[in-house]
């Protein structure tokens, strides 16, 4: 009786210790299938950043064309039939607030949002997208439309599809040679407001996104009256610090 009681055990144990033997291959086979998931999906998104980088490098490329293309259509979709007119008072209302907001996800790297006026009034929709140093952004207003690409330190801009200038460490340089001063923007992260000398003086300061406070804080202050020219210098600078570009 004794030795089949202790059959009985020994038969017990072995079958808890396959059970327990196969849970084991089992949880195994779940974490080796989550690492290799994990490791597939970086490799498509180092794969998608790679080729982010190689074709904002060459904006003849179709490529670029067709990047430019789905950040258009971002925009449209954001902006259509409801971005408010802009004119001359439109600088000085603009704030820093964003509605119809969207963040960079971990498969879907564009952001996407709409600025409105200090009356929550919305006039300017945007879309990027950004991988390391490199991004893409388009920004438009009813009345034009701004390209941004940055490449490390250097950021080119286009308006309404015609090249504009060139921002190298807060200098903002018109395009072609001789390659005039637009604007000179201090950048001073601890500061709440950047500064921008035009010509021999200062013309504006662009609020700090990271200190601003208030319910709907200004965008920027302008000290003085701006021409045309310079009134798109200053929002493209504006453009630049509320989108972190």
């Amino acid at each position: 009786m004794t030795d089949y009681y202790n059959q009985g055990l020994s038969w017990n144990r072995k079958a808890r210790f396959y059970k327990k033997r196969k849970k084991m291959r089992i949880l195994f086979l779940l974490i080796s299938l989550i690492v290799f998931a994990g490791f597939f999906i970086s490799s498509i998104v180092y794969m998608l950043a790679r080729a982010f980088g190689q074709l904002s490098m060459n904006p003849q490329s179709a490529a670029w064309k067709r990047m430019l293309e789905k950040l258009r259509a971002r925009v449209n979709q954001k902006s259509s039939q409801i971005l408010v007119p802009w004119d001359g008072e439109m600088l000085a209302l603009l704030s820093t607030k964003r509605i119809k907001e969207k963040k960079p996800g971990f498969l879907d790297l564009y952001s996407e949002g709409v600025y409105t006026t200090i009356y929550q009034e919305p006039v300017m929709a945007f879309a990027g997208i950004k991988s390391g140093k490199t991004a893409i952004l388009v920004a438009r207003t009813t009345d034009r439309e701004f390209i941004f690409r940055q490449k490390e330190k250097e950021t080119e801009i286009w308006l309404n599809e015609q090249p504009f200038g060139l921002l190298v460490n807060g200098t903002l340089l018109a395009p072609g040679k001789g390659s005039k001063m637009l604007a000179q923007m201090e950048l001073d992260a601890s500061e709440a407001n950047f500064p921008v000398l035009m010509g021999d003086k200062t013309a504006a300061a662009i609020g700090n996104p990271a200190l601003t406070s208030g319910p709907n804080p200004r965008a920027l202050t302008l000290l003085r009256a701006v021409s045309p020219e310079e009134e798109n210098a200053l929002l493209a600078l504006a453009i630049l610090k509320l989108t972190s570009l």
